[in-house]
């Protein structure tokens, strides 16, 4: 009974996180087509502004996370102005953008390494403390994860259905030319995807690495597991993509609590075959035109 226990808790702990990272990667997807492979970078990028906030300057956890996630929403509109919008649109931009961001990643990454060193480190929990249940650690850091994302990706379902932004991104989303004949600032609206996309991402990267290691490569796995969960969940759908977190979430838990953490990874693709071998759009996905 513990051991199950103690899969369901992990599972429900990294399907959040997976669901901060996924649903920006969705987020860009559906609105620019873009597959922002400096996504992982970002999420090392918002653990080191969060890690130097509280250990180094001394602030509260509440501070690091919102410098994290302003400091990853300030790269985000850096890359999509540097990198991304003066290729986008142009024939091959797409291919050509998955290139550039994986350049940046890997600038990203050597500048924290030069930054901070290659050792690693360990982000200080915002809340100390924890207690048992069936054997169970449940421990308050990783119960204040699992409510902030819940939190977060709540409001930003809402965010996408009611608000004015919101409508206008699902319309770009679903047209571009349309969108701008109708008025909707379709510049604007990106870099609001963009800032959103990292500013999640970021967040991730700070309430994660306070609960795994901090490194200038620690973005990798988590960055893979997202793009498992946002192909799982299907390209451009974000419901789908929240649902596909927990699942991937707590498959990855079972399989680490009844078979071994070696198994994890090969168990996600063997997982993910599967489900594209049945349903190559994913669980979720829907056509071009009703994406987000």
């Amino acid at each position: 009974m513990g051991q199950l226990l103690q899969a369901v808790w992990g599972g429900l702990v990294f399907g959040s996180v997976y669901g901060l990272m996924a649903v920006g990667l969705t987020l860009i997807w559906g609105s620019l087509n873009l597959l922002n492979l400096a996504h992982g970078a970002i999420y090392v990028a918002g653990g080191y502004v969060a890690y130097t906030l509280m250990v180094s300057l001394g602030f509260s956890a509440v501070f690091a996370f919102a410098g994290a996630m302003l400091a990853s929403a300030a790269l985000g509109l850096v890359l999509y102005a540097v990198v991304v919008l003066p290729m986008l649109g142009k024939p091959g931009w797409d291919n050509a953008s998955w290139i550039a961001t994986v350049a940046v990643s890997l600038v990203l990454e050597s500048a924290l390494l030069l930054a901070y060193g290659p050792e690693v480190r360990a982000m200080p929990a915002a809340i100390e403390g924890a207690f048992v249940v069936n054997d169970v650690v449940f421990r308050y850091q990783a119960i204040l994860v699992c409510a902030v994302a819940v939190v977060l990706l709540v409001l930003l379902h809402l965010f996408l259905k009611t608000s004015r932004f919101g409508l206008a991104i699902r319309a770009v989303s679903q047209q571009m030319d349309a969108s701008r004949l109708v008025g909707i600032p379709v510049a604007l609206v990106f870099l609001i995807v963009m800032g959103v996309s990292a500013s999640l991402s970021g967040l991730a990267g700070a309430m994660l690495t306070s609960i795994l290691a901090l490194s200038p490569t620690a973005g990798f796995v988590p960055m893979l597991k997202a793009l498992i969960v946002t192909i799982f969940g299907g390209l451009g759908s974000v419901k789908g993509t929240i649902v596909a977190a927990y699942v991937i979430g707590l498959l990855e838990a079972f399989v680490q609590a009844f078979a071994g953490v070696a198994w994890s990874l090969p168990a996600l693709f063997l997982f993910i075959i599967a489900v594209l071998l049945v349903r190559p759009q994913g669980l979720f996905g829907t056509p071009e035109l009703q994406r987000l």
